[in-house]
């Protein structure tokens, strides 16, 4: 489920809503920018842009404490340097139920390192409720508020208005996300009530959520079964490993690992079925 958080949260965000990203960057438009992490694999930030001034801000969404937080940001923000010769304004936001608990602060011989560490639980929801960008209104469901029953009618009042398709679309998110807060019972049962068709059945995200872990536990055992079996030249195919949607598909790979001499045999056995 994590992985549906996230995408949902980069979804909504990548439109940048304007409220949201005021209160947490200070800037209200900007332009997204290709970063990558070299790495063992391939891999990219959640969101980076650049604000019109010019300075690049790079953002980490985490539904989980992580007590690597630190070093990875200060990595990330070293490749970012390297990739476009400007330091990142850097922040983690916060949306778990946990209390957050990750350092984002460090000092050393000639280093004073630090990125920016938000809890989305601290900004008031009323300023994302006054919004007319749809991105903003289903953020505020995560965020602080003194009457979650009267948040939660107001946010589904102002996306009422919307299209039928863009309005469901936001109510599914709305949905996922309302879960990390154990608010998926409250926010189903108001949607019940709506003059709209929509199919809000618990077996719909949780079902997902499951199909979506099991997923991301075979591309695990994928990629350490490659690195065993064929080192470097092996991780070089998990690129086209991760694309795969499917779990079968998933543990058909993971089989052909087993049997495969070669990576060059592999690569046949992954080009018949992708």
């Amino acid at each position: 489920m994590r992985q549906k958080y996230d995408i949902t949260l980069k979804d909504l965000l990548k439109d940048i809503p304007k409220v949201f990203l005021k209160l947490i960057t200070g800037y209200e438009t900007g332009r997204f920018i290709d970063v990558q992490f070299p790495d063992i694999q391939l891999r990219e930030p959640d969101l980076a842009f650049e604000v019109e001034n010019g300075k690049i801000v790079h953002f980490e969404i985490q539904s989980r404490n992580d007590n690597t937080m630190l070093e990875r940001m200060y990595l990330y923000s070293g490749f970012i340097f390297n990739q476009h010769r400007k330091l990142p304004v850097q922040i983690v936001l916060y949306v778990g139920s946990e209390p957050m608990n990750m350092k984002n602060h460090i000092e050393g011989e000639g280093v004073n390192y630090s990125y920016k560490l938000i809890d989305i639980r601290e900004i008031d929801c009323r300023r994302l409720l006054e919004s007319d960008c749809p991105e903003d209104i289903v953020l505020a469901i995560l965020c602080k508020t003194d009457d979650v029953d009267a948040t939660i009618r107001t946010i589904l009042d102002k996306l009422s208005v919307l299209p039928p398709k863009k309005r469901e679309g936001y109510i599914r998110k709305l949905l996922y996300l309302s879960d990390l807060r154990r608010l998926y019972p409250k926010v189903k049962l108001e949607v019940s009530k709506m003059p709209i068709t929509i199919d809000v059945k618990d077996s719909d995200i949780f079902k997902e959520g499951k199909e979506e872990g099991k997923g991301e536990g075979l591309i695990e055992g994928i990629e350490l079964g490659l690195e065993l079996k064929y080192g470097q030249a092996g991780l070089e195919l998990m690129p086209a490993v991760r694309v795969v949607d499917s779990v079968d598909k998933l543990e058909e790979i993971k089989n052909l690992i087993r049997k495969a001499g070669s990576v060059d045999e592999l690569k046949v056995f992954l080009g018949n079925i992708l």
